[in-house]
């Protein structure tokens, strides 16, 4: 079987020059694909196809999703061609739930990163309600998030800071596992959660919950 790959070791077989090749089929890729991705579709993947790659470097292959066995079954049967292959199993929505680049007829699309502003206010969980207070009212929003190496733990809300005692931590004051959104997600479908769960703003992480920025419902409807 062939070995499998996350978004880093993606990155390090793309900087040793390694060739990426979606295996979905063209109306797919024509739509949305990794930048400089070569197209075999899982249907047309022989040995007269493959020669398309040049088997002196790594070859990348991927499909949409870790639940798609087309980029396994595509990597299985490169391996049997004599590639150097990987499997990027978590495939294009991994790339895009990164706000990564695409390359396609919907590339230029709007997405939730589109509107993404990075001007909230951080925190870590030791901070305590002074500084956290003078973190918040320095931002356009009434909260405070807690990270740790920038992966989202919970939120501070100000409100919570009034009838807290100062040495009152982060830790000990934040809602824990707020609520989070992918940055490939369609504005429209972001509006429109806003709006049923009367939020003003949505908070963007990567799939593993780093936190990239946030989304003001009132920007959704606007030109990015």
């Amino acid at each position: 079987m062939a070995r499998t790959v996350d978004l880093r070791g993606v990155r390090g077989l793309l900087d040793r020059g390694a060739q990426l090749v979606e295996v979905l089929p063209s109306e797919e890729y024509d739509e949305l694909h990794l930048p400089g991705a070569v197209h075999i579709p899982l249907k047309e993947l022989d040995a007269l196809h493959a020669e398309r790659l040049d088997r002196h470097r790594p070859v990348i292959v991927y499909c949409w999703d870790a639940l798609c066995d087309m980029s396994p079954r595509a990597a299985t049967r490169l391996e049997q061609l004599g590639f150097d292959v990987y499997d990027y199993a978590l495939g294009k929505v991994d790339w895009m739930a990164h706000g990564l680049p695409m390359e396609g007829t919907a590339a230029q699309r709007p997405t939730a990163v589109s509107f993404v502003r990075d001007d909230v206010a951080t925190c870590d969980l030791e901070e305590r309600v002074p500084a956290i207070r003078q973190r918040i009212d320095g931002s356009p929003y009434g909260f405070a998030l807690v990270l740790a190496d920038r992966v989202l733990l919970g939120r501070v809300r100000h409100s919570r800071l009034d009838e807290s005692p100062a040495d009152a931590s982060a830790e000990q004051l934040m809602e824990p596992g707020p609520s989070t959104t992918r940055p490939h997600t369609d504005p429209a479908e972001l509006a429109s959660k806003l709006d049923h769960r009367g939020a003003i703003t949505a908070i963007l992480t990567t799939p593993e919950g780093e936190l990239i920025g946030v989304v003001r419902r009132a920007d959704l409807n606007r030109e990015p």
